[in-house]
């Protein structure tokens, strides 16, 4: 029986946080000769959004065409397909979520380290930390974290996906791209502590062929936003603002990608101090 299989949403496997409105679904096929048709549904909370209806193509790929899609808005796309015999075969289901689609569900705030920064002087990894409580059963959690610089996110000392490097290379004076991770499962009833470290990386960094630092600015800086769903309906959002506390005292004396790393292992961030409120011009888009 024909079957589709390698479900994908713009490339990605059940991707969480991309900001195409319209995005692509593709498929390989199993169980057949060859598809001769194929049919998608999509829905949200159960509920029918958008159906391709009986379509005669032998291609693996189809673009999403209902309604436009909101932020946060999680879809469950099924493809159905037919083969060489017109032979109806089984439903494949895969999903996607959309990310923060509009400059105004960006609640968090920039925030950068309590210095006044030399760009002569290279200085040790930032470390900030947000200490909260849960008192309610958690439906889903997701953060949503980007930098001026690279980070890293432990939540109750689990880092945070597994991910390399982020936010990633781009010209941070036009675009500044962030991550979306699903965080529900690193949570826990009652105190919870997210701690998000702080490097150079190429914002400010040695880049290029001359190890030029500063290329595209001298104070890295760092915007979170975690927002957890409540089973009972209710949502709260943890935002990056001047609240983190933050110190640069920790293990990590030096890191850079061209030069390496200077580790003190006996050292933990202190956070003494308080993060500094900061801006970026740019509006964050996703990265996948």
């Amino acid at each position: 029986m024909i079957e589709a299989i390698n479900l994908k949403t713009e490339y990605l496997e059940n991707p969480i946080g991309i900001d195409i409105e319209y995005p692509r679904f593709f498929w390989n096929v199993t169980g057949a000769n060859k598809q001769t048709a194929y049919s998608i549904t999509a829905q949200t909370d159960g509920k029918i959004i958008w159906q391709s209806g009986k379509v005669f193509s032998g291609s693996m790929r189809a673009a999403y065409a209902g309604p436009s899609l909101e932020s946060r808005q999680r879809v469950e796309w099924s493809v159905t397909l037919w083969d060489e015999n017109d032979a109806i075969g089984g439903e494949t289901s895969a999903f996607f979520e959309m990310g923060l689609l509009d400059p105004s569900d960006w609640m968090a705030k920039w925030i950068t380290a309590d210095l006044e920064i030399d760009k002569k002087v290279r200085y040790p990894v930032d470390s900030f930390k947000k200490e909260f409580n849960t008192k309610k059963t958690i439906k889903r959690a997701r953060i949503y974290l980007t930098a001026c610089g690279l980070y890293e996110a432990l939540l109750n000392g689990t880092k945070v996906g597994n991910a390399e490097l982020t936010p990633g290379l781009t010209d941070y004076r036009k675009r500044v791209q962030y991550q979306t991770f699903d965080v529900t499962d690193h949570l826990r009833a009652g105190a919870n502590s997210l701690e998000i470290s702080l490097a150079d990386g190429w914002y400010r960094g040695y880049i290029g062929a001359l190890s030029t630092p500063n290329v595209f600015g001298e104070r890295t800086k760092l915007l979170c936003q975690l927002e957890i769903d409540y089973a009972d309906g209710t949502q709260e959002v943890i935002c990056s603002d001047d609240s983190y506390s933050w110190s640069n005292d920790g293990a990590i004396r030096y890191a850079d990608l061209k030069n390496g790393e200077i580790v003190d292992a006996g050292r933990k961030p202190s956070y003494t101090g308080q993060a500094r409120l900061d801006n970026h011009p740019i509006t964050p888009t996703a990265s996948n």
